[in-house]
């Protein structure tokens, strides 16, 4: 989820408002001294969405909602939320008539983490009783607050839920939660679930291998077939506009020839291959069929030993058992070593038939320019302008028909790739459940180790001193430097421990493909406790984050003054006030945003 576009709106003709504040692409920065009321601002976005914040009495009453807009998929919905006592937020989705309105945390937190497509499955409070996750436990992951949020990693109003932060870090990656209230139903849902993935990845499997043996296309890249597309259109329009067309034709012609004669080496190379290896498969296929005969004649000998009395006089003596049972086994796999062959021998005749069939027509199109190119006929210099024109036209069709193939195919595999990577996770999340607390699962494991080199990375961009870079993560995603927490740090140093912590964080949440928030908000840092370089370097390493991924940037700033570039925006405080400019004030209805 992205955010698009806030405004506060007054209570009354004389009451406080906003314009239209659009946010940037990267990096949204408020710029302004203090009292200038980049807070309300700040918080209006998370008020927006449903997070509880307690603004002062002259908002209260000076303001009567706020509205943003987000999209998400390529969706678009408006949150409308009134600066009131009572819960009341209306959610307007574009190409609904309706809006819709939520009465309490509970359902919009419900509407929002099923729009973002975050689990619904029940956690466990401290008192191990059901819950569910609110909105208020969530965006703390995302929403730096100004009075508390930077003195640790997670900072939300409230902790009600049995190891929070963690289940809120697993909600986030998709990961399945460490105390779930609902773990059978789920187990029983992530099996099924399971089994209809693998279903999909075979067929999928067996589609692309379909589609590959089908198109016979080579080793062609689409970028190369999309230079030859480009090359052959280029050549028919020189050859419809050229003054001395017939000169470019014989030449195109040759070179088509040429082409071709190319095509056609390659195709022989590869027919004489598969005729080869046709020929090793059906040479196996002997030997094996000599081995059974061998099997079957030692199995003859034995029964015939078995029946001598002399050798073997009491009935039923077992004294051949285990030849017996060996030779069964033997040759159940040397029977399906010969269905294996058979069927790769089928697949490799089909390829061969198609293989001949096409040289045979390489053949006769080879033959048809050579003609047009030698004919000696009055009227062979228009034939040969037709032939060549025909012949391009030909080959941009069969071109364009490769990289329709080819396109799909790679789109298929992609497709592929993402099932694979759902059924790891699928299997990541039975594991959690059927092994106990989950702490197991490779994606955690993963996740701990990215996010301890991020980590580091970060408090070396933020020149953080006396921190020890022996960062440790544990299964709920606590921090240790070295022997010491987080709590035990004060001043500059907690400070950049934390930028660094939801830095890091962020920064591994967007580059996994998380898209539920795609946002990082920082309201107002305590500046004093941090040099304007070291916080310069932090803001320029986030900026590099929003131009690899679709990821935004909302921060306050009262000191440092960052200088917007392409994909930023800058939102001043343009209302007149007692002292200094203010973000919010009394509109002029002549100048109100259209």
């Amino acid at each position: 989820m992205k955010l698009v576009k806030l405004k506060i709106h007054p209570s009354g003709k004389t009451g406080w408002g906003s314009k239209d504040l659009v946010f940037a692409s990267d990096i949204t920065q408020l710029y302004g001294p203090n009292g200038a009321g980049k807070t309300p601002v700040i918080h209006s976005i998370a008020f927006a969405l449903g997070y509880p914040v307690r603004y002062r009495d002259d908002i209260m009453a000076k303001c009567s909602s706020v509205s943003l807009t987000v999209e998400h998929e390529e969706e678009f919905f408006t949150f409308a939320r009134s600066f009131s006592d009572k819960f009341h937020i209306e959610v307007s989705e574009k190409g609904s008539k309706e809006a819709r309105i939520f009465y309490n945390e509970q359902e919009i937190s419900e509407y929002l983490f099923s729009r973002l497509g975050l689990s619904s499955l029940a956690l466990t409070t401290n008192n191990n009783e059901p819950t569910y996750p609110y909105i208020s436990t969530f965006l703390p992951l995302f929403y730096i607050d100004q009075d508390a949020g930077y003195t640790s990693a997670y900072r939300p109003p409230g902790s009600f839920i049995k190891d929070q932060y963690a289940e809120m870090v697993r909600l986030g990656l998709g990961i399945a939660p460490k105390h779930s209230f609902e773990a059978k139903r789920f187990l029983i849902e992530k099996k099924r679930e399971l089994d209809l993935v693998n279903i999909q990845i075979v067929n999928t499997e067996e589609f692309i291998r379909k589609l590959e043996e089908q198109s016979d296309i080579g080793n062609i890249s689409v970028s190369e077939i999309e230079g030859e597309l480009e090359q052959f259109r280029g050549e028919l329009e020189e050859l419809r506009n050229s003054f001395d067309a017939t000169n470019d034709a014989d030449y195109v012609l040759q070179r088509l020839i040429r082409e071709k004669q190319n095509e056609r080496l390659n195709l022989a190379a590869s027919i004489k291959n598969l005729e080869s290896r046709i020929s090793g498969f059906n040479k196996i296929k002997n030997e094996i069929e000599i081995e059974i005969s061998t099997l079957s004649l030692n199995e003859e000998s034995r029964r015939l030993f078995s029946s001598f009395k002399e050798i073997c006089a009491a009935p039923g003596c077992g004294l051949f058992t285990s030849s017996s049972d060996s030779y069964g086994k033997n040759l159940l796999y040397l029977r399906d070593q010969i269905k294996d062959l058979g069927r790769n021998t089928k697949f490799q005749e089909i390829r061969l038939d198609k293989y001949i069939s096409r040289l045979r027509k390489l053949d006769e199109e080879i033959s048809s320019l050579e003609s047009n190119l030698t004919k000696e006929e009055e009227n062979s210099q228009t034939t040969s302008l037709i032939a060549a024109i025909s012949a391009l036209t030909r080959s941009i069709i069969d071109r364009q028909g490769k990289k329709d193939v080819l396109e799909r195919i790679e789109s298929e595999k992609h497709d592929y790739v993402q099932l694979l990577n759902k059924r790891k996770g699928l299997q990541g999340d039975i594991s959690s459940f059927e092994g106990g607390s989950g702490s197991g699962d490779i994606r955690i494991l993963e996740f701990r180790n990215s996010y301890r080199k991020k980590i580091v990375e970060w408090l070396d961009v933020l020149s953080t001193k006396n921190v020890s870079r022996d960062i440790a993560v544990d299964s709920d995603f606590n921090v240790l430097f070295g022997a010491e927490k987080l709590s035990q740090f004060s001043g500059s140093t907690l400070l950049r421990a934390v930028l660094a912590l939801r830095a890091a964080f962020f920064e591994l949440f967007i580059s996994t493909g998380c898209t539920s928030i795609e946002f990082l908000i920082f309201d107002t840092p305590r500046q004093h406790d941090i040099e304007t370089k070291d916080f310069a370097a932090f803001i320029t390493r986030l900026k590099s984050i929003c131009k690899g991924n679709r990821a935004q940037i909302v921060f306050s700033t009262t000191e440092y003054h960052y200088n917007a570039a392409e994909g930023d925006i800058e939102w001043k405080p343009e209302f007149s006030g007692f002292e200094q400019p203010m973000y919010l004030g009394v509109i002029d209805s002549n100048q109100a945003p259209s």
